[in-house]
């Protein structure tokens, strides 16, 4: 059987000594605290996010073209040669809105806007909630590693106790070997937390792309704030509610443009030339007739899209008053149990620790129980981690569901 010497254990502290200084380089580099402000300033720069700031903007332009005037005067023009003499006219004419369908486009318009600015608005929210989301898994993985790192550099110095104490005949090789198990553990254990550090670094990285490891001083609401936001008002202000309501006027409007499209516009026009040596003066007036197609099923297919849209809308604003429901009582769960592993592990975390080393010191436990009550305190502060993880997470949660992510709307205007 392989037995580890002194050299082994060198080796052993010299790889955990050089765990400890990577990750107080990492803390070294984080001394800097950002704040929610300069998250935002982040969240705009990701390429998602402009193509949404692109999109909004063409919408505007489609927008500003609805409200314009729908029929441009037209320009005729006509020149003959009939033996000598030579015959010209020149004429304008000019197709009236009768039915007033540019103010339909004008109400579409609005509604286009307000649909553009919500869906831009939709964007930004769920690219701050992704990123908010991967910075609190990054906390908590930070902690799980900061852990890792502290249980290995306590188990290598144990192993070092030990050693002493079996050089005076105190503990036997048994001992000793399960240190090493128990280390090895740790070791595997840190290696999979560390990798999965990395990689949610690299998905933060993409989404911030100046962050640097820095923490990130985020606006904490109260107990009060957060019980408030399932109020009606913020389900109504919610951009993807918001943009399906202006979906639905937006059909609306169209709805009325088609049935107004059911009744022709006229045209009148004016012509002035020469016709040999008699001057030309003409009016003209034209107005389709719509026999052959009425457009009524045009009309008709409006009338079911614009049924379609509300009822859409409906189903949008329902689902989004479930999920905020869901995420207010998932959020009091996790903060009840939030509330009590503080209070219960308050003060023990050290204490616990301290007691286990004097117990085993002077012999009260054996090596294995110890071993396996220092496991066992490394998984409850771990699940603690985890369960201060999931109730921030539930904390984002309810935030993004009723689009209160600190985003002030006025600001977004001109962004």
């Amino acid at each position: 059987m392989y037995r580890y010497t002194y050299k082994n254990m060198a080796r052993v502290l010299l790889f955990t000594c050089l765990l400890i200084n990577t990750a107080m380089a990492e803390q070294a580099s984080a001394d800097t605290t950002l704040n929610m402000q300069w998250l935002l300033q982040q969240v705009r720069k990701h390429p998602d996010l402009i193509a949404a700031r692109e999109r909004r903007i063409g919408q505007m332009f489609l927008a500003d073209g609805l409200q314009k005037p729908i029929y441009n005067p037209n320009l005729d023009t006509e020149y003959e040669k009939e033996g000598s003499d030579r015959n010209y006219s020149v004429g304008i004419s000019q197709t009236f809105d009768r039915n007033n369908k540019r103010q339909s486009r004008s109400l579409k318009a609005d509604s286009l806007r307000i649909s553009a600015k919500q869906q831009y608005e939709l964007a930004l929210q769920e690219k701050v909630s992704q990123a908010l989301r991967t910075y609190n898994e990054w906390q908590a993985i930070s902690k799980a590693a900061q852990l890792a790192i502290e249980q290995e550099a306590q188990l290598a110095h144990l192993l070092e106790i030990i050693k002493n104490r079996q050089s005076y005949g105190d503990l036997g090789q048994l001992d000793a070997e399960l240190a090493y198990l128990s280390l090895s553990q740790g070791y595997g254990r840190s290696a999979n937390i560390i990798a999965k550090k990395r990689k949610i670094e690299s998905q933060l990285t993409e989404l911030l792309p100046d962050w640097n490891k820095q923490t990130i001083e985020l606006s904490i609401f109260s107990d009060s704030d957060l019980d408030a936001m399932n109020s009606q008002q913020n389900i109504d202000r919610h951009p993807q509610v918001m943009a399906a309501k202006a979906k639905w006027q937006m059909l609306q409007a169209d709805t009325e443009i088609a049935r107004k499209q059911k009744k022709a516009d006229p045209s009148f026009g004016i012509n002035v030339g020469k016709v040999a040596n008699d001057n030309l003066l003409s009016l003209s007036f034209s107005m389709p007739l719509n026999l052959r197609n009425n457009f009524s099923a045009q009309y008709k297919a409006a009338i079911q899209a614009e049924s379609a849209a509300q009822s859409n809308y409906l189903a949008i604003r329902r689902k989004q008053q479930l999920l905020i429901d869901a995420s207010a009582a998932a959020l009091n769960a996790y903060r009840l149990r939030h509330e009590k592993w503080q209070t219960l592990m308050q003060g023990r975390d050290k204490n616990s620790e301290n007691l286990l080393q004097k117990q085993w010191n002077i012999g009260d436990i054996s090596t294995t129980e110890y071993l396996l009550t220092l496991q066992q305190r490394t998984e409850s502060l771990l699940a603690g981690i985890d369960l201060e993880k999931e109730y921030q997470a539930a904390i984002i949660q309810l935030l993004t569901d009723t689009a209160q992510l600190g985003i002030n709307p006025t600001s977004e205007k001109n962004k």
